[in-house]
């Protein structure tokens, strides 16, 4: 979650010096301190939920549901990856390559190059030869919604993966077992018996069958290889160490409480207060030194998503000592990334990572001293820099040190000196929003989680990165190209052009914004921009000096109500639909606003989509995982027919594309767990893709002249498939065009 720079020049190798000048104007204005930036971090994504409650973007299919819909998955729309793999020229990494979030990392004792690693809401991944090139091992999973992995000390073939990221509350589908070094996988546990989310996964070195995990469940263990699961200890648990002397002796971080010890295996559990404070705390991370029994550290985060303070024992969590040197690490968003760890050689070494110092392209320190004092190893370092926000951190026999963060994961072979980021391969961006170009179909933006808007190049699967921070909303002007827009979070707007980068966001500081506001480019004039706040703005003149003014009153619902979507008609420019996070429509009719929210659903709504031939019929989408989810108006929205027919329970529609040609249209809906499609109005569906991974859809985009859909997925970067065999057409060449099609396509790349 990182403010917005623009690191790379727009396609013609004009350097960007006074785009650059007017950003870093724009970012003053964004981050005026902590506090603002402890605001955005509450806000990431849909914002941060207290512990046990599943954040919206990350609701699952039960197991039992998700394996039934993996059988009606078809190949029809022929899915390839279009990347980012990776995003180049990052620019808090120090123009290294970036990926995604990497929330959990394991390395193989017997082997420092066989590296898993758990995404965020990409999958776990494996690399054999030290990140040079990774895997996807779990694809096809019900869920890839991650928080983490772990190898059987005894055996590293034996792969234990925890679904549902614990930070975010992304909630998951049990724990997955794999028995071949990841290449097959059976379930361990489901979601009921160990909770959505984990924190925390570790195996006993003296006893495979006895595994223990944490997550806003609680504690829960195994002690038969995953056949039964038993849960001592209920609460938000965010984090777990297990004493290198005795594998009996655990600590657990515990949510909002404190440091707990089990002397048992996690039978009996007892809180610790020796020297620890008795109140003010947040999140709790544990770390046990492997090389010095009874040694162990506890990072404690206060109320205020800051570091209350690192603590040490040296004898087995009776004492604590305040490490008062430690600089404030985590801090204004320790709630979300923090790590501490020790070397398994040496328990002075101690690394611990977060977002120090504030807002720099930093975020990992280092003592050599027990705590006692503390480096900083990335500033400086002379080979690049690592992503802020660390989430993970793991050693290797050879003296490695890998950290995972929101940009992907590095290594370090000299103690921090030299970083490399070994990101090249892997593909597990978490895009908000895609948009195509209107005149190559191989150009696609996409804006993603903290690693900014990046752009395809070339056609291949690397996309350098055009502003870094988080992406939201963009468009291409479809008159002129060359110039795109893009928005950072709660409706920070930019213009790229061949001239620079200008921030012409709008005067709606004091309005109710979400973190990823929306943005549209008006399909009647590509000088007219519309934005959402809890009202719709609008710019003519986005072009130029950019001057907003609202057009509307509250749309959203009241309360803490924002708009999530707005919809502007094909042909008739006076026709506007928007949708609120309380579930609220409202379309225009004769240039007023009238509330169409009768005969809608509760719950959000997540897309809109009008006909282009048709302003009064327009299809609505809701986050929500039963009942009616898709809906069509064909009087403006004063009645609605529920479509979302044989659509399964438990699957939500996330975003919405519509092919109108045929008749009944072919309606795309983007959900938690891949892409569903219908041609007969939802009296049925077909989960399509044997390719396209199980994996939150953000965003999708239908090109009908080249019969191209785009999936711009939330943990899997973007795919491009066709609808040539839905809608019975000639096949197209791999190029997108069909056979016979003589057409030429120039990149335009200014004004």
């Amino acid at each position: 979650m990182s403010q917005p720079r623009s690191s790379r020049p727009i396609r013609g190798g004009v350097i960007l010096v006074a785009g650059v000048l007017i950003v870093f104007t724009g970012c003053t204005s964004l981050r005026s301190g902590p506090k603002e930036e402890a605001r955005e971090a509450e806000e990431l994504e849909f914002g941060p939920p207290p512990p046990g409650y599943v954040k919206i973007r990350g609701e699952a299919v039960p197991g039992w549901q998700a394996s039934d819909l993996r059988l009606q998955r078809r190949s029809s729309l022929d899915w390839q990856l279009m990347g980012p793999r990776p995003i180049t020229g990052e620019f808090w990494s120090g123009d290294d390559d970036a990926s995604g979030r990497v929330v959990d990392i394991a390395v193989d004792p017997t082997d420092p190059l066989r590296v898993f690693l758990a995404s965020a809401s990409g999958g776990i991944w494996r690399t054999v030869d030290g990140g040079l090139g990774w895997t996807p091992l779990t694809d096809e999973l019900p869920n890839l919604n991650h928080g983490c992995v772990a190898l059987d000390p005894s055996d590293p073939q034996v792969v234990w993966a925890g679904t549902g990221e614990y930070t975010t509350q992304s909630s998951g589908d049990g724990v997955f077992r794999s028995s071949d070094g990841g290449d097959t996988w059976t379930r361990a546990a489901t979601s009921a018996q160990v909770g959505g989310t984990c924190s925390q996964l570790l195996v006993d070195p003296t006893d495979p069958d006895v595994v223990h995990i944490t997550g806003a469940a609680g504690y829960s263990r195994t002690l038969d290889g995953g056949a039964s699961w038993s849960t001592t200890l209920g609460g938000a648990a965010s984090g777990l160490a297990m004493d290198s002397g005795d594998p009996q002796r655990l600590y657990l971080g515990k949510h909002g409480d404190g440091v707990y010890r089990s002397l048992d295996g996690g039978a009996t559990w007892i809180r610790l207060t020796g020297g620890l404070p008795g109140s003010g705390v947040a999140r709790v991370v544990v770390a046990a030194a492997p090389s010095q029994a009874g040694r162990v550290f506890a990072a404690l985060i206060n109320g205020g998503a800051g570091l209350e303070g690192l603590y040490r024992s040296d004898d087995g969590g009776d004492t604590w000592t305040r490490l008062s040197a430690t600089p404030d690490f985590p801090s204004p968003q320790g709630w979300y990334d923090t790590f501490v760890g020790v070397s398994p050689s040496d328990a002075d070494e101690v690394w611990a990572g977060g977002v120090f110092p504030s807002y720099a392209p930093a975020g990992v320190i280092r003592s050599t001293d027990g705590g006692a004092s503390w480096d900083d190893v990335t500033i400086g370092s002379l080979a690049g820099q690592v992503h802020p926000d660390q989430h993970a951190v793991a050693f290797g026999s050879d003296g490695s040190v890998w950290v995972g963060s929101d940009g992907g994961i590095w290594r370090t072979l000299d103690g921090g000196d030299t970083w490399v980021a070994l990101n090249h391969d892997l593909a597990i961006t978490q895009n908000y929003n895609i948009a195509l170009h209107p005149r190559d179909p191989d150009l696609v933006m996409g804006g993603t989680q903290d690693n900014g808007t990046a752009e395809r190049a070339a056609g291949g699967l690397s996309w350098p990165q055009l502003i870094g921070g988080d992406g939201g909303f963009l468009a291409y002007d479809h008159v002129q190209p060359g110039r795109r827009y893009t928005t950072y979070v709660r409706l920070s707007v930019y213009r790229f052009d061949g001239f620079g980068v200008t921030n012409i966001s709008g005067p709606w500081s004091g309005d109710r914004r979400s973190f990823i506001s929306p943005l549209i480019m008006d399909p009647n004039d590509s000088r007219s921009l519309l934005g959402g706040t809890y009202r719709v703005w609008r710019t003519d003149n986005a072009d130029g000096g950019a001057s907003w003014s609202t057009i509307s009153n509250d749309l959203s619902g009241g309360g803490s109500a924002v708009l999530n979507a707005i919809a502007v008609a094909p042909g008739d420019p006076e026709a506007i639909y928007t949708g609120s996070s309380a579930g609220k429509v409202f379309a225009t009719t004769g240039g007023l606003w009238i509330d169409r929210s009768a005969g809608l659903p509760a719950g959000q709504v997540s897309d809109l989509v009008i006909d282009p031939t048709d302003s009064a019929t327009a299809y609505v989408a809701f986050h929500r995982t039963s009942g009616a989810r898709v809906l069509r108006t064909r009087d403006r929205g004063a009645s609605w027919q529920d479509v979302t027919g044989a659509l399964p329970a438990g699957v939500s529609a996330r975003a919405l594309a519509i092919d109108w040609r045929p008749s009944p249209p072919l309606v795309v809906v983007g959900t938690g767990v891949g892409v569903y499609w219908t041609t007969d109005d939802g009296a049925s569906w077909e989960k399509d893709g044997v390719d396209l991974p199980n994996v939150n859809i953000g965003d999708l985009v239908i090109e009908p002249t080249r019969d191209l859909v785009v999936a711009g997925t939330y943990g899997r970067g973007a795919w491009r498939g066709t609808t040539t065999q839905l809608l019975g057409r000639s096949p197209l060449f791999s190029d997108g065009f069909e056979s016979g099609d003589t057409t030429s396509w120039t990149v335009v790349s200014g004004p």
